[in-house]
Formats: C-alpha cells, sequence, structure tokens
C-alpha cells in the first residue's frame, strides 16, 4: 500500500491496472485504458485515469469489476447519445486526472523495477499466446506432413506388395540351341 496525496486528500493506493476494449464492429480502436485502486477507509474505489470514472466495493476485485462495467456502460452511452469516438477521446485529454496519471506512471515504474509491471506482463501473456498457436500450428503440419508420408509409404509398399513372384524360369541359349 503506498500512500498518495491528491488535493489535500490522503489516498493509499493498493493496485494498478489496464483496460483493454474490443471493437470488432467499429471503424477504430479504444487505447488500453487505466486505472487506479486506493482502499479508502476499507472501501476500495477504482478510478479510470481516461474518464474519471470511480467504482466502489468491498474488495479490490469488485471494485475493478465495476469500474469495467462502468466503463463499458459509458463507452455504450458516448456511442449512442454522444457524439462516438471524438467525446471519447476529447473527454481523455482533458488532463483533468492528471495527479492520478502522475501516481500511476510512479507505480507502474517502481513495479518494472521488480520486473512486475503490467505491460511487460500484459505482452508477455501475448508472446506466450502467440507461441502456443504457432505450435499448435507447426505441431498439425509436422503431423499432417507426418500422415501423408506414412499414407504414401503404405500405398508404395501395397503397390509393390501387390507384385509376389509365383516362379522364375531360366533357360540357357547354349542348351536351348
Amino acid at each position: 500500500m503506498l500512500q498518495y496525496k491528491i488535493e489535500n486528500e490522503s489516498k493509499d493506493f493498493v493496485g494498478i491496472g489496464k483496460i483493454m476494449i474490443d471493437t470488432n464492429l467499429l471503424p477504430w480502436n479504444i487505447p488500453q485504458l487505466h486505472f487506479l485502486v486506493d482502499n479508502a477507509f476499507g472501501v476500495f474505489e477504482a478510478v479510470c485515469l481516461e474518464f474519471g470514472l470511480v467504482a466502489t466495493a468491498n474488495t479490490q476485485i469488485e471494485a475493478a469489476e465495476r469500474l469495467v462495467e462502468q466503463v463499458l456502460f459509458y463507452i455504450s452511452t458516448v456511442m449512442n447519445e454522444g457524439r462516438k469516438y471524438d467525446e471519447l477521446k476529447e473527454t481523455a485529454l482533458l488532463g483533468f486526472m492528471n495527479e492520478y496519471w502522475n501516481i500511476y506512471r510512479h507505480l507502474e515504474f517502481s513495479l518494472a523495477e521488480k520486473k512486475c509491471d503490467l505491460s511487460h506482463e500484459i505482452e508477455s501473456k501475448i508472446i506466450q499466446a502467440i507461441q502456443e498457436t504457432f505450435d499448435k500450428k507447426v505441431h498439425e503440419i509436422i503431423t499432417i506432413k507426418a500422415k501423408e508420408a506414412a499414407d504414401k509409404a503404405i500405398e508404395e509398399y501395397n503397390r509393390l506388395a501387390a507384385l509376389k513372384v509365383n516362379s522364375v524360369s531360366y533357360y540357357s541359349l547354349k542348351d536351348a540351341a
């Protein structure tokens, strides 16, 4: 737990996180969204740094989960009733969360010093998933090629096995003359 002052209010930060949202049906992406979780007298608050949204709960995880729900609701509302991507971008760039951003960066660097930062954890999970997919595909290709080679070898054997020598006769031309 790390204690910071924001606008003369003491905050005990207990966690940081990132939210990645897929926008498969939209013509644009939403960048990673960042949040901090602090312990406010036994109640946990999760704060989205881009949109200033706050969710509270009795546990850190529940606060983060509620924040994700709020973020999705906010984005959906802006998409349906607001100015869509322009409004999301403008809100994120207002700079009203600069004190929180400074704390987030400080915490991220502190975690990176111990090789526990979120960026590398996320990247290593992505790299691991890519490697697993690659390994699976290579295994499939080798299995298919091995089966093809085995099938071809069996076919060749069967072709050769179909030819059976019944008898051999030999006549010397000298004897036949």
